[in-house]
């Protein structure tokens, strides 16, 4: 059996068998699967006994969570996806049967149509969760089947979302600012600035490195079907265009929001000598060629310490609505000016390419009446030059009705035949001469 993953029936009340300080055996409530990550940290899954309504397994989860700890834990704010069939949220909880050890954890809890409920929850020690919980997180949504008509992936999606710090704090105080066009704003802490606004996309730099990079459009580019890999293509493309060394980029977890869109979480080292970066991108599918990027990434030594200010920069995010209209508004008359541009110049192109082929076709039906006019012409000189010539030769063509030959032959000979048979033979006129065989 692989020592880091084992399962057993166990109650989340017993939470103790899932720590290094030993098991207890209680009655199970609920079959849970256990499983210890070698990365660190542990997370649980299974079905919640009974029948319950959200409200009720949330509760019931608490309690859980409450019990093994031997205290009450600390929740953060509730996150529910949007066809409201699970609920996630992160809690902090000191550890009571561990010397109050400080924890963090991610409860989450998925709600059927037929009123089952599933309830998973992964925790590690306070100073590692940030680290640990993308593997674990992971980890779990490989394996996790939560209750019926509900998904996995809305509950990891509302969970990621709500990502907090491993040694949350308070946000720093924001000031609302804006630059550029005007276009967009933040809302930012001192030492923070905007380094772009424009067409409703925002760049902006923190006091410790911080990246943000919100309302992009990465379009003009071929692209392949994972979204990241576009992204960190497009992304290096960039940073080579500007002299700047591509940044490696590993992935940690990726989670789907919807058929077109996906939240990943990486590690980045822009090769700059600052080492490492955590991430966080959201990235929309536009098309064959377009893409929507919201995103950002901190130094890995202050991720955990900032990482409740990135969030509330992040969220306080605006576009300029009525801007906004206008750009759209300007973008759609561009783009039905170049249509009505393109059909005029179809139109006239089409237009002259049809004068031209008439000018064409009256060229050649001149050409071809003079043709037939020279060829009648040349076919009269003939006709007049062999006239000429058997009369100064003295000779006619005679005609042979039998068997329809014909031959030129001296005025005597012919008269002799056509009063020897004038019934066979005719000496022929000059106008039922046959060009090709009697001239």
């Amino acid at each position: 059996m692989n020592p880091s993953r084992y399962a057993f029936a166990v109650s989340l009340i017993a939470f103790a068998a899932m720590s290094a300080q030993g098991q207890q055996n209680l009655a199970p409530k609920s079959n849970f699967t256990v499983v210890n990550s070698p990365s660190g940290g542990q997370y649980i899954y299974g079905p919640l006994p009974g029948r319950r309504t959200m409200p009720d397994a949330l509760v019931y989860m608490l309690q859980q969570v409450h019990a093994y700890f031997g205290n009450r834990p600390d929740v953060g704010k509730f996150f529910q996806s949007r066809d409201g069939a699970s609920i996630a949220t992160f809690f902090t909880v000191g550890a009571k049967n561990a010397d109050n050890k400080p924890m963090t954890g991610l409860l989450i809890v998925v709600h059927g149509a037929d009123d089952s409920a599933s309830g998973a929850v992964l925790f590690d020690d306070k100073s590692r969760f940030a680290s640990s919980e993308p593997n674990l997180m992971k980890a779990l949504s490989a394996v996790w089947q939560p209750a019926a008509h509900a998904s996995s992936s809305d509950a990891t999606a509302a969970a990621n979302r709500a990502r907090p710090a491993s040694n949350p704090r308070d946000a720093a105080p924001l000031r609302p600012v804006t630059g550029g066009d005007q276009s967009a704003s933040i809302s930012l802490p001192e030492g923070w600035r905007i380094t772009s606004v424009a067409s409703g996309t925002l760049t902006a730099t923190g006091s410790n490195g911080e990246m943000i990079f919100l309302g992009l459009l990465y379009q003009g580019f071929p692209m392949g079907p994972d979204l990241f890999t576009n992204f960190v293509n497009i992304s290096n493309q960039f940073r080579r265009q500007h002299q700047l060394p591509p940044g490696t980029y590993t992935g940690v977890s990726k989670s789907s929001l919807s058929p077109r869109a996906v939240q990943v979480m990486f590690h980045v080292d822009f090769n700059d000598g600052k080492g490492s970066r955590r991430g966080s991108v959201r990235l929309d599918s536009w098309g064959a060629r377009a893409m929507g990027v919201n995103g950002s990434n901190i130094p890995e030594r202050f991720a955990d310490e900032e990482n409740s200010t990135m969030n509330a920069v992040i969220a306080s995010f605006r576009q300029n609505e009525p801007m906004m209209a206008q750009l759209r508004q300007g973008a759609m008359n561009r783009v039905q000016a170049d249509i009505s541009r393109g059909k005029a110049q179809t139109e006239a192109i089409n237009a002259r390419r049809e004068a031209s082929n008439a000018a064409f076709n009256q060229h050649m039906s001149k050409l071809d009446a003079q043709s037939s006019a020279f060829d009648a012409h040349n076919d009269n000189i003939d006709r007049a030059s062999k006239a000429t010539q058997d009369y100064i030769l003295d000779r006619s063509i005679v005609r042979d009705t039998d068997n329809g030959e014909r031959g030129t032959v001296t005025n005597s000979y012919a008269d002799s035949l056509v009063r020897g048979n004038p019934e066979r033979f005719q000496v022929v006129p000059n106008q039922d001469l046959i060009k090709g065989k009697d001239y």
